[in-house]
């Protein structure tokens, strides 16, 4: 089903659309006011940004999780640019010793403005991707975009960086603050070895200050393990302790959207990925299936978010890593046969289907499913992947879209997706 011209669909829609033009049209206005904000709590408040192309939403909410002690209320999925960024300074309270605040950017400029108002203590820079190099001139002007905010440090400021990203690195040039890194490279000042992945969970050894503390968290893979490692960066540069810090990140729930765990009718786990599809993720997620310890690794893959050219290479490059890293492959929609070309290159394939939508998806799933598999759900944002795994852990779905306008927002909070749409599929994840 195609979607419905703007002015043809239901209220629901309507409503979204005119708070994503509000936030873009209130955005310089309402900075203004956050600026005055800034300047009168500067004194006894810090603040942190988190930016980067990836990671940025579970590095937020593991900081937040440090200092406020829980993240679920204080970060809404897509409120990272624009009017919401001073927005979420702002709702911390003038009280909080430390406010924490996410910074997404999709043109060129949006950095600059958001520097000028946070005026941030501390950065933590995710990693760069190629998700938006489309919207700048090439590689280079996305990095100087990006690395306005780490200019934005003054001397006495921390510039929280990955070390495992080499262009992320080159950032510590720019700034006369100190550098902190982390990452799983030895010489990061935070890193994590000897990784256990589980459908519901990851192990790790957290080794800081010459220490190593074992760590049992609830999210999942190498990607949100460097989310839980930049967390740990800043909270001990705000003085807490190594165990308090565990305690606190090992509670952390998933990121809705990002390598979410949902338990399934009849004994199997899914893991939805599906809030974006760069390049990057999609090769990260790939890995993470294919260290999980299951009976079998099932692959639901969707479509590529603005692959860079040439488009056909990078198709072919993650067919043949799925090939080698799942079992079994669902195919969903007509870009599926451009993945085709990575196919052929691998001598043993697994199986593979083709599917036409969501419904096709979810009887083949229920017709072959068993105990102990594991089921990733990867796609683009607006293919709302994520609607599979809401099937088959026993809601009623009722939104048949191909491509949903909404792309932010999740389908366990779209009134058309379920008549208990407030109903939280966390409520369905199980703990490690």
């Amino acid at each position: 089903m195609t979607p419905k011209p703007f002015f043809k669909q239901p209220v629901f829609f309507l409503w979204i659309r005119c708070l994503y033009i509000l936030n873009y049209l209130l955005w310089r206005p309402f900075g203004v006011v956050a600026l005055g904000y800034r300047l009168a709590t500067r004194r006894h408040q810090r603040v942190v940004a988190v930016t980067g192309s990836v990671g940025k939403t579970t590095a937020t909410r593991a900081i937040m999780t440090l200092f406020h002690g829980d993240a679920s209320a204080r970060i809404h999925t897509g409120d990272n640019c624009f009017a919401l960024v001073g927005l979420n300074l702002m709702r911390q309270g003038p009280r909080a010793r430390w406010a924490v605040v996410e910074v997404g950017i999709g043109v060129p400029g949006q950095m600059a403005h958001y520097a000028a108002t946070l005026q941030p203590d501390l950065v933590v820079m995710t990693a760069l991707a190629s998700d938006h190099v489309g919207r700048f001139a090439g590689d280079g002007a996305l990095w100087e975009e990006k690395a306005r905010m780490v200019r934005a440090l003054r001397p006495r400021g921390v510039a929280v960086l990955n070390g495992d990203d080499a262009a992320v690195m080159r950032m510590a040039s720019v700034t006369p603050a100190r550098v902190v890194t982390f990452g799983f490279s030895p010489g990061c000042d935070y890193a994590a070895a000897d990784l256990e992945c589980h459908a519901t969970g990851t192990r790790f050894t957290l080794c800081a200050e010459g220490s190593q503390t074992a760590v049992h968290c609830r999210l999942v893979g190498r990607e949100a393990v460097r989310a839980l490692l930049a967390a740990v960066a800043v909270g001990r540069t705000a003085g807490m302790s190594l165990e308090s810090i565990r305690s606190r990140l090992e509670g952390l729930p998933p990121t809705p959207g990002r390598m979410q765990p949902v338990k399934l009718l009849g004994g199997a786990v899914a893991i939805c990925d599906d809030f974006k599809a760069g390049i990057e993720t999609i090769h990260a997620s790939l890995d993470t299936l294919a260290d999980l310890s299951a009976a079998r690794r099932i692959l639901v893959l969707g479509s590529l978010f603005r692959p860079q050219p040439p488009r056909s290479e990078k198709y072919a490059a993650v067919g043949r890593h799925a090939a080698r890293s799942a079992d079994r492959i669902i195919l969903v929609g007509r870009r599926s046969s451009l993945y085709w070309r990575g196919f052929r290159d691998v001598a043993a394939l697994p199986t593979i289907d083709h599917v036409r939508n969501i419904e096709e998806a979810v009887a083949l799933l229920r017709a072959v499913l068993a105990p102990g598999d594991v089921v990733l759900l990867k796609g683009r944002g607006e293919e709302k992947l994520a609607r599979i795994a809401l099937a088959l852990s026993g809601r009623e779905i009722r939104c048949r879209l191909a491509s949903c306008p909404l792309e932010n927002i999740l389908c366990q909070a779209c009134p058309y997706s379920s008549p208990d749409a407030k109903a939280h599929v966390g409520e369905r994840m199980s703990n490690p």
